[in-house]
């Protein structure tokens, strides 16, 4: 293939089309795959919310995906599959954090009889339509689109619109942020009303009072719930701090 027409060797993260002109090799397309411009950092973004466990499943050969989970910072790497392996790769990764044992929280969950749960969920991010049987089978499919992938989108549970993946993250820190205030609202307006429901019950307060208080309990935990649309911009500069 004369091998002194092109002396360089391929790195592991490319590939090659050749071309020739009258049945002679005359020139080399090198193909090259790059990890987004803000991968790694999204990478640590999630690290920092305590994400415990991200791997890559790629169809791309080992040395390809090894070479871009090395810039990026991931170490788990599963290479060369096929759909249906990427959707076996999932299930198994479900397999392993439901095995773990439960909190304490989830143990008194438990033995009340209520439904807990699950305490690891498997996210899948995607932005092929091969990815779509993937995305369906995670805990949460979070497709990537320009608006151009259709199948991913309508597989997964989340779609990210602008094909920007550092919004992963931040729905992750968004979505803690609004479950925090909706906790803090709904432990508030449940206190207050037990409160008051004990002083009119030994008559320390009218029943017209306590009617009128319980309105305002109800009026005040509705607009601290929604202080969670003003506070995720609080949650992203938390978890990228």
């Amino acid at each position: 293939k004369s091998p002194g027409l092109f002396p360089t060797a391929l790195a592991a993260n490319e590939m090659a089309t050749y071309m020739a002109v009258d049945g002679a090799l005359a020139a080399r397309i090198v193909l090259k795959d790059f990890a987004r411009e803000n991968a790694a950092g999204t990478i640590a973004w999630l690290k920092r919310l305590g994400v415990e466990r991200l791997s890559m499943v790629t169809g791309d050969t080992l040395a390809s995906a090894q070479a871009i989970a090395n810039e990026v910072g991931i170490d788990d790497v599963r290479a060369a599959l096929l759909p249906e392996q990427k959707v076996e790769a999932v299930a198994e990764s479900k397999k392993e954090t439901s095995g773990r044992a439960p909190t304490a929280s989830q143990r008194v969950i438990d033995a009340l009889g209520g439904r807990r749960q699950p305490q690891s969920i498997t996210m899948m991010v995607g932005d092929g339509v091969n990815d779509a049987p993937t995305l369906a089978s995670a805990d949460i499919g979070v497709a990537m689109t320009d608006g151009s992938s259709t199948a991913a989108s309508e597989s997964a549970q989340a779609v990210i619109m602008n094909d920007d993946i550092s919004m992963v993250p931040m729905a992750i820190a968004v979505a803690r942020q609004t479950k925090s205030t909706m906790f803090q609202a709904c432990t508030l307006g449940i206190g207050l009303a037990v409160i008051l429901m004990a002083m009119a019950a030994f008559n320390l307060i009218p029943v017209v009072v306590g009617a009128l208080l319980q309105e305002a309990i109800d009026s005040c935990s509705i607009f601290w719930a929604l202080t969670a649309i003003i506070d995720k911009k609080t949650g992203e500069a938390t978890a990228q701090g």
